[in-house]
């Protein structure tokens, strides 16, 4: 077994001791993740690393902070929890360009989002000093603390389709993907005019292996190429609209919620599940299209989603 794997062995046994479940893994870039839960009201993320100086771990999600104190450490006041910063151009674009990235695409509950954000080579630097990192990295107290300083950049832009009108578009498309990319040809349209001239390239994150299609829906420029990359948010570009989506996600599910006095949860997993079983209890299956994207396959009969 090698360093790095009994580093993951002993984390794993504290994390259980301490009555946390494994819920999902995954490789991630330099290390590992775990999607942890606990007594489902808790969840959190644990992300170890390993390099040149050793193996560390990291702590993100909504419980971050208890998940922390089970591990014998604390979060730190500020900043990306130790978190890798994303890099300055990852994939040799170029020090101007645009980043896309989204979020709720695989969430029951909440908006779908889109984001794209504008960087020369100045600001990415300043970006990384900031400590932005792939939101997946972060805590949701982070993400909404860091999306708030790019807000005021003005170099972003970002639609959030909330679940009534995703529905209907949904109904209309008929595929996630066609609709995402509508959202980033509107995020495009937004940010276009702000701009002093055309960026050289525009990278998101690759969701869609149709680039064409996407290529077509945003329309850019003479002299603009589209990117699609994997683990796109290695760049701080895409990181940072990363950022700004997941924040965006996060106030749309508080805010769907809050006339139902719902604490709707994120993802598809057996929280959600629950969840979905005590709303259709309180308000009715049809009132889940206020708050769910319905055609996944945990809507139950009566909430079906319209025909265009």
């Amino acid at each position: 077994m090698s360093e790095f794997e009994s580093y993951c062995a002993a984390l794993l046994e504290r994390v259980r001791a301490a009555g946390w479940e494994e819920r999902e893994q995954r490789e991630i870039p330099y290390g590992r993740q775990w999607r942890l839960a606990r007594r489902s009201t808790e969840s959190a993320v644990l992300n170890a690393y390993h390099g040149k100086k050793g193996c560390s771990f990291v702590v993100a999600g909504p419980s971050a902070a208890h998940l922390a104190e089970d591990l014998g450490t604390a979060l730190p006041a500020s900043g990306a929890s130790g978190a890798p910063r994303a890099s300055l151009d990852p994939f040799a674009l170029g020090p101007v360009r645009v980043g896309g990235d989204e979020s709720g695409k695989g969430d029951y509950f909440g908006p779908l989002v889109a984001a794209l954000y504008h960087v020369d080579e100045a600001h990415a630097r300043e970006l990384v000093s900031w400590g932005i990192a792939d939101c997946k990295q972060l805590s949701d107290p982070q993400v909404e603390r860091l999306a708030g300083k790019l807000e005021e950049t003005g170099r972003g832009s970002v639609v959030a389709l909330a679940p009534p009108h995703y529905n209907a578009r949904y109904a209309a498309t008929g595929n996630i993907n066609v609709l995402l990319g509508e959202l980033y040809a509107e995020c495009w349209r937004a940010l276009a005019p702000r701009l002093a001239a055309p960026p050289p390239v525009v990278l998101i994150d690759q969701f869609t292996p149709a680039a064409a299609r996407l290529a077509k829906a945003l329309a850019l420029p003479r002299g603009t190429r589209l990117e699609l990359r994997t683990k796109g948010e290695r760049d701080v570009a895409v990181a940072a609209a990363s950022v700004l989506a997941r924040a965006a996600f996060v106030h749309g599910l508080r805010e769907q919620g809050q006339p139902f006095g719902a604490d709707l949860p994120a993802g598809s997993g057996s929280p959600v599940s629950r969840a979905i079983r005590d709303f259709a209890r309180s308000f009715g299956p049809p009132a889940l299209g206020e708050v769910a994207k319905l055609h996944f396959s945990l809507t139950p009969p009566g909430a079906a989603a319209p025909r265009p």
